[in-house]
């Protein structure tokens, strides 16, 4: 369950525990049956984590944190497993793992967070994922915002070109496994990946890279 829901579920509890002047041992039951009830109208209205209207609703509430500031954007960065950047380092990639953007620049040399709002405001469409394409304008052989279940980090293994000690490389290479949507936004040359652990989804990987600058 999202985290979102969690706390709409939460509040719906605390709702509920707030008495009424009945005595508490006499709602017991009638108390747990709520909840019992409640959580499962969420999950069954739930779609699967893989359905793509699920992850929409993720991914807006992803661009209103990534457009407002570095608190709301450290949500969805795993407390466990931190978020890896992907830079550019000549013509290899470079990779920091961290807990929080605070201190992250972009490729202007700007903060990370916030991000450009017109830029980032977009409904990916699920298909295809484009491409870099150094013979077009853009650089990318499509324009637009895109995702996809595809996980292309996972087939690029950049970490074998990141100078990684073998530590990281090895924790990348696990957390890699675990992608399960990626989008890839042209008009800001940045593709992100996500992954749903114990039903909370994260940003576990950002790639920044501005194509065809090696």
């Amino acid at each position: 369950m999202k985290f979102h829901l969690f706390f709409l579920f939460a509040t719906s509890l605390f709702i509920t525990s707030c008495g009424d002047g009945i005595n508490d041992d006499a709602k017991q039951s009638d108390s747990l049956s709520s909840k019992d009830s409640l959580k499962q109208k969420i999950t069954e209205d739930l779609p699967p984590s893989t359905d793509i209207k699920q992850f929409e609703w993720i991914y807006s509430s992803f661009v209103a944190a990534s457009t407002y500031g570095v608190r709301d954007f450290n949500i969805f960065i795993s407390p466990e497993h931190g978020l890896w950047i992907i830079r550019s380092n000549g013509a290899l990639p470079e990779m920091m793992n961290v807990k929080s953007v605070i201190s992250v620049k972009n490729a202007k040399g700007d903060s990370l967070v916030p991000m450009d709002r017109a830029k980032m405001i977009c409904t990916p469409s699920a298909e295809s994922l484009p491409v870099e394409d150094c013979n077009l304008p853009s650089r990318w052989s499509k324009s637009g915002c895109y995702t996809s279940e595809s996980n292309i980090f996972k087939e690029q293994k950049l970490w074998q070109y990141s100078g990684l000690n073998d530590d990281d490389s090895k924790k990348v290479e696990e957390l890699s496994r675990l992608i399960s949507r990626v989008v890839i936004n042209t008009e800001m040359n940045t593709r992100f990946y996500f992954g749903e652990i114990k039903g909370t989804w994260y940003l576990l990987f950002l790639d920044i890279r501005v194509p065809c600058e090696a």
